[in-house]
């Protein structure tokens, strides 16, 4: 499981320095294999991403500097597992101070905390390589112990291997960030040659600047009270890194480049075998996905006295699975959680109409014949668990033994941030949990064995990181994944399917950004409608939107000399290279009726079927030169869906055309921009009978991408475009995109 100097050394680009696994990363990941909680090649990608983001980092042999990074994961991937053994690497390599800035809330803090201490075996027991250290302030013990153990990191006469490495942790709150910040920069703290890595888990939350979008338009300089503070930290702090982990990255790649918090590099993590996302809950199709009726989903307990019909569906979906598990005698949890809204006043009433049926259900089982009608009414859950689980789900007769032991045990629990519902989850009390919230089960939370969700909750704003942190379903489920469903609204089904191709697009963005300076990728992503990236107040960087019509050609002449003599080799290199390799057809004979053309006097349309798409891309559409921004930026948008659909389908064709044998085609310019690319039918009638050309728009299949080639002659009394020889057979191209292709693109503005 150690990572290998060799592997490192293979690396591209080059890492910033070489980390060497030692002793605690070795205990660490062989503790982690013993209590199988993954498999050794697991630990050991894991144990590689480790090695390369803290390659990436500032070395603790350096001098003085600083650096910020970007690790990206996904929604319940193991995320924590990557930053523990980050850390663990990081003592390994010579780190005396590791900050970890954990939670919003208490109980988020404690969970990773509860992992840090369970992972590094940090205890009691001297001897240790660890000293933690939870939230110090100066009028408290932990700054005592904090200038002690600085004291004996830097002292010479304290052997390296007693040095220890303070680990603190601190919840992510403007006070409790203040008081860390006066510790460490308190005039009884040296900092110097004490390298430090700081780890903000859920970075794209609350540690952002909530003034930005407007500081830009009052040309103010306000910061938001988190962001003032993890400023400070970072300021009082002369050797660091400072990493950035999160699922959702679109807020840190959108604040200003100029921020001090938009990292300089990003690393994305791979999910381990067994990991259950958005790919296969929210697939064409999917069986997992159900939708919450619209009066269902607003439901109160006035239009609904009882349970609406999809909650009780979801119930006894999770019962029967919950039945399954108590069948297989598995030392495990199954979980349900309901999420009907941030709001506390809801959850009574979802809590009422969950306790009302499994009370009614438990009275009928003493009952042969209440017990044989309840039993009926799980029919059509058997049924639809059978889709998924398969021939390994037992029959419902064998099922429905369970249920007294189900209904017996099951723990219905309301979980917010007030009264009872603000006690932590003792999980190992239980074995069946069904979890009523809002906000605490949101960003963060990990509700163990979850098979069941029956989130009402709607769209909203339509921030895609804030929905896509709403999927508390996704996790590490491969074994009983045909136990789970999801319940959630249409709209919010539809916006969790687009995420997929939206994160997957964001993701290879940065793969291959991966050791270069992320501060030079021209930020783009594909979004479906209605959604925007990230909350407008953080963002600082501007994005324009392109949405793909039938047609895309660039609207302005060819404005230079040297620009039109590079298109031309261009156009003629690719023609070139399809008449040797291809069979060059007259669109009209290739499908008469289609390309219809029975002109005389005009030069045929030739085509080209089925030629490679990659061809067209990377020859000819990525290397013509634009004009203008506005044709550019369009440019870039075509690029990235066209991109996208080669790194789904390497083998994807296109048919191309050349518009009138690419004969020069004279054309009128009014202000550099062109009139009327595109012939029109001929003559202009709806009578097809009548027609002697369909006109250059009907130039295209449905099934694939489309490319017309022509070139132009701009007439002597239009606006002049430059030297003489720039007016006349200019190439120029435009593109067909099918309708399944269309794509919503943001692009990163050049003002």
């Amino acid at each position: 499981m150690t990572v290998t100097i060799e592997e490192l050394s293979g690396i591209e680009p080059d890492l910033r320095w070489m980390p060497m696994q030692g002793e605690v990363t070795s205990d660490f990941l062989k503790r982690k294999a013993l209590a199988g909680e993954a498999s050794e090649e697991a630990l050991h990608t894991v144990a590689f991403e480790a090695h390369r983001i803290l390659g990436r980092c500032v070395s603790p042999k350096e001098a003085d500097a600083e650096a910020t990074g970007l690790v990206v994961g996904y929604v319940q991937s193991g995320k924590t597992l990557s930053f523990t053994t980050l850390t663990a690497l990081a003592r390994d390599n010579g780190y005396g101070l590791v900050i970890l800035i954990a939670g919003t809330i208490d109980n988020l803090k404690s969970q990773s905390e509860d992992r840090l201490k369970q992972d590094l075996a940090i205890s009691d027991e001297p001897g240790q390589p660890w000293v933690l250290i939870d939230n110090p302030a100066t009028h408290n013990s932990g700054f005592e112990a904090l200038k002690l153990q600085l004291g004996r990191w830097r002292s010479p006469a304290v052997s390296p291997r007693k040095k220890k490495t303070i680990l603190i942790t601190v919840l992510k709150q403007h006070q409790r960030l203040a008081n860390l910040v006066e510790c460490l920069g308190h005039r009884s703290i040296n900092l110097h040659g004490v390298p430090c890595l700081v780890i903000d888990d859920e970075a794209d939350q609350a540690s952002l600047n909530n003034c930005a979008a407007k500081n830009q338009k009052t040309k103010q300089n306000n910061l938001s009270a988190n962001y003032r503070e993890v400023t400070n930290l970072k300021a009082v702090l002369p050797h660091h890194t400072y990493i950035q982990y999160t699922a959702t990255p679109q807020a840190p790649l959108l604040i200003a480049l100029a921020d001090i918090l938009s990292p300089d590099f990003a690393e994305t993590l791979t999910p381990g075998q067994g990991y259950v996302g958005g790919e296969t809950l929210f697939a064409n199709h999917s069986l997992y996905a159900k939708v919450i009726p619209p009066a269902e989903a607003v439901a109160t307990a006035a239009s609904h006295p009882t349970a609406p019909l999809s909650l009780m569906d979801a119930l006894r979906t999770f019962l029967l699975g919950a039945c399954a598990h108590a069948l297989a005698e598995q030392n495990t949890n199954r979980a349900m959680m309901v999420h009907p809204s941030q709001q506390t006043a809801p959850h009574t009433q979802y809590l009422d109409w969950i306790q009302t049926p499994l009370r009614e259900w438990k009275s009928w089982l003493s009952d042969p014949v209440l017990r044989a009608t309840l039993q009926e009414q799980f029919v059509g859950t058997h049924a639809d668990l059978k889709k998924t689980v398969g021939e390994k789900l037992p029959c419902l007769d064998v099922l429905f033994v369970k249920m007294d032991e189900v209904l017996d045990t099951v723990m219905v629990r309301e979980v917010n941030s007030t009264g009872k519902g603000a006690a932590p989850i003792r999980w190992g009390d239980n074995e069946y949990w069904i979890l009523v919230g809002g906000q605490k089960l949101d960003r963060g939370y990990t509700v163990k064995g979850l098979t069941v969700t029956y989130m009402p909750r709607p769209l909203g704003v339509g921030n895609a990181d804030n929905i896509q942190q709403r999927a508390r379903f996704y996790g590490y489920k491969a074994g009983y994944l045909g136990y789970c469903r999801v319940y959630v609204r249409d709209d919010v089904k539809t916006a969790f399917e687009a995420y997929v191709e939206h994160e997957n697009f964001i993701r290879s963005e940065l793969e291959d950004m991966r050791g270069q300076p992320l501060k030079e990728w021209k930020r783009k992503f594909i979004l479906a409608n209605r959604l925007q990236p990230t909350r407008r107040s953080v963002m600082g960087i501007g994005l324009d939107e392109v949405t793909a019509a039938d047609w895309l050609h660039p609207k302005a002449a060819y404005v230079n000399r040297m620009a039109v003599a590079h298109n031309r080799r261009v156009f003629d290199d690719f023609v070139g290279q399809l008449r040797n390799r291809f069979e060059e057809l007259p669109a009209h004979e290739a499908d008469p009726e289609r390309y219809l053309d029975k002109r005389k006097n005009s030069p045929r349309n030739k085509l080209f079927e089925k030629v490679p798409l990659a061809d067209a891309y990377e020859q000819l559409l990525a290397a013509v030169q634009l004009g203008t921004p506005e044709d550019a930026t369009e440019r870039t948008a075509m690029l990235v869906v066209l991109g996208r659909l080669l790194a789904e389908s390497p083998a994807e064709t296109c048919d191309v055309f050349l518009v009138g044998d690419l004969q020069p085609q004279n054309r009128s310019l009014r202000k550099q921009s062109i009139n009327q690319v595109f012939m029109g039918k001929s003559p202009n009638t709806p009578d097809r009978a009548l027609l002697k050309y369909c006109g250059d728009r009907e130039l295209h299949t449905d099934e694939r991408v489309t490319l017309h080639l022509r070139y132009f002659e701009f007439l002597k009394s239009a606006t002049p475009v430059g030297p003489e020889d720039a007016s006349a057979d200019v190439p120029w191209f435009a593109l067909h995109i099918p309708e399944n292709l269309k794509k919503r693109i943001l692009l990163q503005s050049e003002t």
